[in-house]
């Protein structure tokens, strides 16, 4: 009686695991590598958000700064038109 071996053609096997393998270890790669770039682009919305943020921010403050001097102008003008009229009466 011959001995039959425990697996078929184990080197095939062994070989076919080891690119199993390789193939798995490229994968966590390429996953590792997509996550960084994911962490980065994260962090490059982050800051232009932020920048966004500020700018508004700003357009806030120059606008109502406009607005409020419109405002006393109008209101110096309305103080001449009323004088102006209330003298012509």
């Amino acid at each position: 009686m011959s001995e039959e071996p425990i697996y078929d053609a184990p080197d095939a096997q062994l070989a076919r695991r080891v690119a199993a393998l390789e193939r798995l270890a490229e994968t966590q790669d390429i996953l590792d590598r997509t996550e960084a770039l994911a962490a980065r682009q994260r962090q490059q919305v982050e800051q232009s958000r932020t920048q966004l943020l500020e700018k508004i921010s700003r357009t806030q403050d120059d606008h109502s700064a406009v607005l409020a001097e419109h405002g006393a102008m109008l209101t110096e003008i309305l103080t001449i038109l009323r004088a102006t009229n209330g003298s012509a009466r």
